[in-house]
């Protein structure tokens, strides 16, 4: 067995999805609301969209409704993401993406967190290969750390081997304590702003600490 509740899970794609998600739900069902893992699953709005029955234009921004409905119809294609799934994290392109809390019964409506991304439009040519796999990778980078390190609760006395250098954890808390906001949000936001600075290197999946710090930090000139 390669996870356990305690392990974070980011899953970054919609290939195989009904035995990975009957797999995590076998981990997470029961465990304990203050486990110290979780799984989440970043796709982008069409996809989701496609996966939960409806159809939508890609260079059109996702609605409100579009994502509840997308999300309704995922948990119903697939039911075990009730218990596999904390939450989807979904990308729109140029638009702004949303954390979607994965329904598990009962709930009233969906819950959604907009994560803004910067804008681009002024920056010439841009390099967008390989930019979601930079999301992702920033995202569960961020995930780890802020998870590791509980703000104002007691930190975990464990070893932690992260990528995370201090100088982009500190900003990670700070804008937590500030922000007030989910850790995942505020971790989607760290890979979003990642992934929109590797989008100004010709290398894929390649970018600026600073212009990630700077999109984080919603300067739209990123670091440069």
């Amino acid at each position: 067995r390669l996870a356990d509740e305690d392990t974070i899970v980011l899953v970054d794609s919609v290939v195989g999805l009904g035995p990975l998600l009957e797999s995590l739900a076998s981990i997470y069902c029961g465990s304990s609301e203050d486990r110290a893992g979780g799984a989440v699953l970043k796709l982008n709005a069409a996809e989701l969209c496609k996966l939960g029955g409806l159809s939508k234009d890609e260079s059109v921004r996702v609605t409100s409704k579009e994502l509840s409905d997308a999300t309704l119809g995922f948990v119903a294609k697939y039911p075990a993401a009730g218990d596999a799934l904390d939450y989807l994290l979904v990308t729109d392109g140029k638009f702004p993406g949303n954390v979607v809390a994965v329904p598990t019964g009962g709930e009233e409506g969906i819950r959604t967190t907009e994560v803004p991304v910067p804008d681009l439009s002024e920056r010439g040519t841009l390099y967008p290969i390989g930019a979601g796999d930079t999301v992702a990778a920033g995202t569960l980078a961020a995930w780890q750390y802020l998870r590791h390190n509980g703000g104002g609760e007691e930190e975990s006395e464990e070893p932690f081997f992260g990528v995370v250098s201090s100088r982009v954890g500190e900003r990670l808390a700070s804008s937590r304590r500030r922000e007030k906001t989910l850790d995942i949000a505020t971790s989607f936001a760290f890979g979003l702003a990642c992934g929109s600075a590797s989008c100004l290197d010709r290398e894929n999946s390649v970018f600026d600490v600073d212009d990630a710090l700077g999109y984080f930090d919603g300067d739209e000139r990123g670091g440069r």
